[in-house]
């Protein structure tokens, strides 16, 4: 790319944006965030970027948004919703408007980066099984689905659209709250586990993440290709250990039942009518946490983009738990 090339990053105000647009824009790039005029920006308002407001859902003001840009970088999503319909708007449907008018504001455009989700892929089909990019996608959520949608959506557009998908496994690091739920436990000194059956799952930071996400961008060999990204293959014990180490907690291991989960989540549902806000803790949660094992493979991104994580898991869940401490999360 050309020196200080303009790269748009959709959802910049959010937990990946965030973090991805402070990375691009120690890089030298410039960065157009797309936000909604509704958009909570605390954790970008102070970074030198340029500010542009459209939504995906309507489509309005997405062609002014994408003029003259360089690169995409496409981390809006919707992660929580009260019916499949409204995820397939937002998240199918919403990155095909913004893949359209990329095309017909930019025609120099050099790169479109998908951020998808392993979710897209679907869970492993027993804990030895490890998904990798070969695999044919299974999604079993709304989430999911509407993801794989999507996916499908842009490859039809792979003549047109220099395109690179990246599907994260689950995600933690300094900003975000889905995970802010297991900090939260452990602070109390409960290490809840679901039923007997060892769960495990991939993991990723989010620094490492971005740091993936800008090989994807600049990366002549990534043009095309669909890669995984995490770092750690783990059970949910061992990461409530970590997070327990890094708060400096003793903790009591909790199995709960699986027939419990519909009981919380009727509850959740309830505090979700008062608040207006799709609860965390839904059906399509507890069918997500059900399965055995989220495990996928990084290699592709290893031996293409020499993708190595920089951080460790204890160290990555201690400067997680540092800054939800410093900032009054916890």
């Amino acid at each position: 790319m050309s020196s200080s090339p303009l790269v748009l990053v959709t959802g910049a105000n959010g937990f990946l944006g965030s973090h991805l647009t402070e990375l691009l824009l120690s890089k030298g790039y410039r960065v157009r965030c797309m936000v909604r005029r509704t958009s909570d920006l605390t954790h970008i308002r102070h970074l030198p970027v340029e500010w542009a407001f459209a939504d995906v859902l309507d489509g309005r003001g997405l062609y002014r948004v994408c003029e003259e840009v360089a690169a995409v970088c496409h981390c809006a999503a919707l992660t929580r919703a009260r019916d499949e319909e409204t995820f397939y708007r937002v998240n199918a449907e919403g990155t095909e408007r913004l893949a359209q008018a990329c095309l017909d504001a930019s025609p120099g455009l050099q790169r479109f980066l998908f951020v998808s989700s392993q979710a897209a892929a679907g869970p492993s089909r027993t804990p030895e099984d490890v998904k990798d990019e070969g695999d044919e996608p299974q999604p079993i959520t709304w989430y999911g689905k509407s993801k794989w949608a999507a996916e499908k959506i842009l490859r039809a557009m792979a003549d047109r659209l220099p395109l690179v998908i990246v599907r994260p496994s689950a995600v933690f690091g300094p900003r975000d709250r889905d995970f802010l739920a297991y900090f939260a436990w452990v602070q109390r000194g409960l290490n809840l586990q679901l039923g007997k059956q060892v769960r495990r799952l991939s993991l990723i930071y989010v620094r490492d993440l971005v740091r993936l996400l800008a090989l994807a961008l600049e990366s002549e060999a990534a043009l095309g290709q669909t890669y995984f990204g995490c770092a750690y293959e783990c059970s949910y014990a061992e990461f409530s250990a970590a997070v327990a180490h890094a708060l400096g907690k003793r903790t009591r291991c909790i199995r709960l039942p699986e027939w419990v989960l519909p009981l919380l989540a009727f509850e959740a549902r309830v505090q979700g009518w008062f608040t207006s806000r799709p609860p965390l803790l839904n059906p399509q949660r507890i069918l997500d946490l059900q399965q055995p094992s989220w495990l996928c493979s990084a290699e592709r991104a290893r031996q293409e983009l020499g993708f190595v994580p920089e951080y460790d898991l204890l160290t990555a869940v201690q400067e997680t738990a540092h800054w939800y401490r410093e900032n009054g999360w916890l």
